[in-house]
This record gives C-alpha cells, structure tokens and sequence, in this order.
C-alpha cells in the first residue's frame, strides 16, 4: 500500500493532485475524503468518479493532514489497496432509526466478508451514534473492528452530509468494511476530560434526548451549574461541558450536548439511559494533550507499525483546546510517520482501553491501517 495525502482550497484543485499521483505510480481505488460544506460535495464525488476512484467521505468541521489543521477545506488520502478487500456502500437514513441504519450496515457486511472491519461515518445532527454502533454489534453477534464518527459541519450550518461518488446524504451513513485478512484496522479512543460535581442522575431521557436531571429540566441544571443561557445558539457552550456518562461495567463515555429544546430538553449525540449516573465534566487544558500523547506512545508500543492513519477528532477538542490541538495532531503523526488524513467530528466511534467498542464525545480516535 502506497498512500498519499494532499489538501486543497477548490473542487477544481482536486483532478490536479489526481493526475500528480498517477504520474508517481499510483493507481489509487479509493479516496477517504473530508470537506468543508463551502464546496460542492455532488461535484466533489464526480470528480473521484471520473477516475474511476471510490470515495468513502464526510463534510467536516476542519479538516486534518499529517500534522496539519485546515479550515474551509478538502482533505483527501488517497488508497491502492485491492478492489477484492474492501466494499463501500451508502445507507440512507431516511424514516429509519440510528440502529436500524447500524443494522443494515452489519447486514450487508456479512454477505460479502467472513471477517469484516468496519468504518462508518454518520449524517444528520441529530442521528445517535451510539445506535448505530449498536445496531451493527449486536446484528454481527460479536465484537468487531469498528471505527468512525459523526459528520460534521462549519458553526451555525444546519446540516452534515456524508459522500460517495454518487450520493451526498443529509440522513444516513457511509461504510466502509475491510476483509481482514487483507488489510487490517486498529485503533483506540482516548480523551483527558475530567468530571466534576458529583455524580446525577437522569430521570427522565428517551434515547439520546434528556429531558431531566435529578428531576429537574436539563437546560435548568446546565444553568444551574454552568449557566449557559436559554438559546440553541449557546450549546457550543454545553458541549464543552460534556456529561460523563457512566457505565455498569466502570467505564466511562462523553457525551456532548448537540441541540437545545424549547422544553428545556437537551439533544446529545449519543444515547443516555434514563437512570443513568452522570457528571459534568470540564477540560483540564494542556493535561488533554498530555494524557491523549502518552496514551497514544503506548499504544505505538503495540501497535508500532501502520501503513496509513485516519484521525477521527472531536471538533469539542478543537474548541477546548484552540491551538494547541495541533500539538496532539502532530504527537501521533511523528509516533508512525505515515500519511494521516483526518477530521473534526460530532462524535467518535472507537474501542475503550478495555477492548468494547463504544461511541464517544471529546475523544480523539486514530485508525490504523495495515495491509498483510
């Protein structure tokens, strides 16, 4: 596998970098693209298209190469790996639920490999990223490779998208699986965040909207706490302020706040049960960078080798951290020195250190990829 990244500032710069690649040798077959929604995403798949090149791809709320961050862009990493080890494929979501998309993502990936990877990329701002890696576990019976996130999009844009050649989505998902036993995928979600307070609990939720806590209208006890004001404008404010949601097991998911009710109900991008125990959390600042850094070296003392890497990157990150968050990005494309593309997300999908794959917020989540 011989990959190569580039960005651009125009759809028109794309076929350019194209011929420049073919020219080195490269006879890529697919493209993992992220783009800001500045561009046109129909024309940019048509471009990819008329190279005969697959685009596994999403609109994003910054865009990532090697070790450097990128705003209103399109990033692109382009792939030669065999036609036979991997299938894409685009799932609308369109009156379906977050699991029933997750279940038909699994379902299509078990007629064509006996042991699939799985990356998958969702569209819609109030899709439920932990459905859809529900739907695709529990339809697998078994825990697979499984990475992705949530699509994303500039402040204040109303939609998120994910792309193929062919189709752009508002409501759905673009998977991508790998045959194992050709390319491999790998990788691990990580975050810094700190809870704060003691634990709540939410007392009234359906699936990954609350509604109270500790009997209390969310928003209320947002502003009890942090008062964040009344207004949808002000959940960048919220998100990062996340909930640590807190498992049966121990283990511990963020959740990020995606979208104020009038009812004072708060849309996150994942679900939280009602019962659950939650915190809020805050960022510790430059102790983020650290604990992601050291988390990520040893994972590079496993893991040492990597033909490509894809950043999956909470865009709450990126806030928290302004830049600075340049220097995690930097940290772990030195640890492999391979080509990174990547993206600042509304979520993440990627396994715990304890091997379960979860959906997260606030995480930072590389994927390695690896041809046998």
């Amino acid at each position: 596998m011989k990959p190569t990244v580039f960005s651009t500032t125009s759809v028109d710069q794309v076929e350019p970098h194209l011929q420049s690649a073919r020219q080195t040798g490269l006879a890529p077959t697919l493209a993992i693209v992220f783009s800001s929604v500045a561009h046109d995403l129909v024309e940019l798949g048509a471009v990819f298209a008329k190279s005969d090149i697959e685009v596994f791809g999403a609109s994003a709320s910054g865009e990532i190469t090697d070790d450097e961050v990128h705003e209103e862009s399109i990033a692109v990493m382009l792939l030669d790996i065999s036609r036979d080890a991997y299938r894409l494929n685009v799932f609308d979501g369109e009156g379906k639920t977050s699991y029933r998309v997750g279940q038909g993502v699994a379902e299509w990936a078990k007629t064509i490999y006996d042991n699939p990877a799985f990356m998958v990329i969702s569209a819609g701002l109030r899709a439920d990223g932990e459905e859809i890696v529900k739907g695709i576990i529990n339809t697998m019976e078994r825990e697979v490779p499984l990475f992705g996130g949530l699509a994303a999009t500039e402040v204040g844009m109303p939609e998120t998208f994910v792309l193929s050649t062919s189709r752009v989505l508002a409501n759905g998902v673009v998977a991508l699986i790998l045959d194992q036993n050709a390319v491999e995928l790998q990788g691990i979600a990580q975050s810094g965040w700190k809870g704060i307070g003691t634990p709540k609990t939410v007392t009234k939720a359906e699936g990954n909207i609350v509604y109270k806590i500790d009997d209390e209208p969310a928003l209320d006890i947002y502003n009890k706490y942090l008062n964040i004001g009344d207004d949808a404008s002000d959940v960048g404010l919220a998100a990062e302020y996340p909930l640590v949601l807190m498992r049966d097991d121990g283990s511990s998911v963020m959740r990020a706040a995606m979208w104020l009710n009038e009812d004072k109900s708060i849309v996150y991008a994942g679900s939280v049960p009602q019962g659950a125990k939650v915190r809020f959390s805050m960022s510790p600042g430059r102790e983020i960078i650290e604990h992601a850094i050291g988390q990520m070296s040893e994972f590079n003392q496993q893991i040492p080798k990597s033909d490509a890497i894809v950043l999956f990157s909470c865009k709450a990150r990126h806030l928290a951290l302004g830049p600075m968050v340049e220097d995690e990005i930097s940290s772990i494309h030195k640890l492999w020195n391979v080509p990174l593309v990547g993206f600042f997300t509304y979520g993440e999908i990627g396994p715990l250190p304890q091997g379960r794959c979860d959906f997260h917020n606030h995480t930072l989540v590389p994927v390695l990829i690896q041809e046998k």
